[in-house]
């Protein structure tokens, strides 16, 4: 007898499963299958570093201008940034420059240099930024004049960056230009030059 009500019971219970594993037309599927070793395009959004945030990684082209009397320095710069913690970047930096000083040939130089820049202030479009650094410069002829080839560029300063597209975003600001080199070779050969830098360029993610 036990028999004849399984088998009575059975169409009632595949029924009932079914219509129990039926999803919801209403309700969004929360699993999709991804072949292996494959992400879905919201995985990959989510797992890409936002600018500000640790990893992310960026370059930066600038043109920046000094002016000391009647002296004027311009450089033209590309950086390697790349965010260590949340809102702190370090830089890797190489500029190629000319230097005009009234009475004096130009000269132009190439260096290199490293920095750090906090942004202390963020919101969704814009940060607001300090920056410190030092470099190397070395020129064609003496930068001041009766100074050297080989110099020092330490630098500080502020500046803000703005967001103009997904993948890029405007920076610039000012800070303080130094080029002497240390007293390397002598007081008398150290005419150090100290300025406002105006600086702006474009930062570009990859």
């Amino acid at each position: 007898m036990s028999i004849v009500w399984l088998l009575l019971a059975l169409p009632a219970a595949s029924a009932f499963a079914q219509e129990a594993l039926r999803p919801d037309p209403g309700e969004r599927l929360r699993f999709v299958h991804t072949p292996w070793g494959q992400t879905t395009e919201e995985d990959t959004e989510e797992s890409e570093p936002r600018y500000g945030e640790e990893h992310y990684d960026s370059w930066i082209v600038s043109y920046s201008a000094a002016f000391e009397g009647e002296a004027l320095d311009q450089g033209l710069t590309l950086s390697y940034n790349r965010f260590l913690v949340k809102n702190i970047e370090w830089l890797l930096e190489g500029g190629l420059w000319s230097f005009y000083d009234r009475g004096s040939d130009a000269a132009y130089g190439l260096s290199v240099g490293l920095g750090f820049r906090w942004h202390f202030l963020t919101r969704e479009k814009w940060t607001l930024f300090a920056d410190v650094g030092i470099g190397i410069l070395g020129t064609t002829d003496a930068v001041p004049p009766e100074g050297t080839e080989l110099n020092f560029m330490p630098r500080a300063g502020l500046g803000f960056t703005h967001e103009i597209s997904e993948d890029a975003r405007f920076i610039g600001g000012v800070r303080w230009h130094h080029i002497s080199n240390a007293r390397t070779r002598g007081d008398s050969r150290n005419p150090a030059r100290d300025a406002p830098q105006l600086y702006a360029g474009l930062v570009f993610t990859f």
